[in-house]
């Protein structure tokens, strides 16, 4: 089964919403602290990596968008149809991480607890349809419920007490 290649306009659509995400990051990734009290260097500030990144998405999206325009995405020009079952990975990864960034970050619980939760559903979501046709479910639980409390205070700790970066 050969998968239709996006067109050159969908490429250049989807290049300007990375370039408007890449701006984003670069621009929060400056305005984060510099850790001055700390005496921390140019290369230890903690926007420093996110920064870099942002400007490789950055990057690769102009290089996205350029080979759009010069394979004829102005001359195209239409919006392409969408069939949102075929795209609901992509709806579930935005819905639940705007749920995150918005409801459960910063909001009064703890972050690792927030973070487990958000990485629990997440891998729930995602391996629901094959745990259970396997008859798994049970296990399945277990494993996303252990995998977020892991990974969230993994992630904590070494954001917290590594990196020095405050968390919500």
């Amino acid at each position: 089964m050969e998968e239709e290649k996006p067109s050159p306009f969908t490429d250049l659509v989807t290049g300007s919403a990375w370039f408007a995400l890449a701006a984003f990051i670069v621009i929060c990734a400056w305005q984060m602290d510099r850790l001055k009290h700390l005496q921390a260097t140019i290369y230890t500030i903690p926007g420093l990596v996110p920064g870099l990144l942002g400007a490789a998405i950055g990057l690769t999206s102009v290089i996205l968008m350029v080979r759009a325009v010069r394979a004829g995405a102005l001359a195209e020009a239409r919006w392409p149809q969408l069939d949102f079952r075929e795209h609901w990975r992509l709806i579930a990864v935005l819905v639940l991480c705007l749920g995150y960034a918005i409801g459960l970050v910063g909001h009064g619980i703890p972050f690792w607890l927030g973070s487990a939760i958000f990485i629990a559903v997440f891998v729930l979501v995602f391996q629901f349809a094959e745990r259970r046709r396997a008859r798994a479910l049970p296990r399945g639980i277990l494993v996303a419920v252990t995998l977020g409390i892991v990974a969230a205070v993994t992630i904590h700790y070494v954001f917290q007490e590594l990196f020095l970066v405050r968390l919500p």
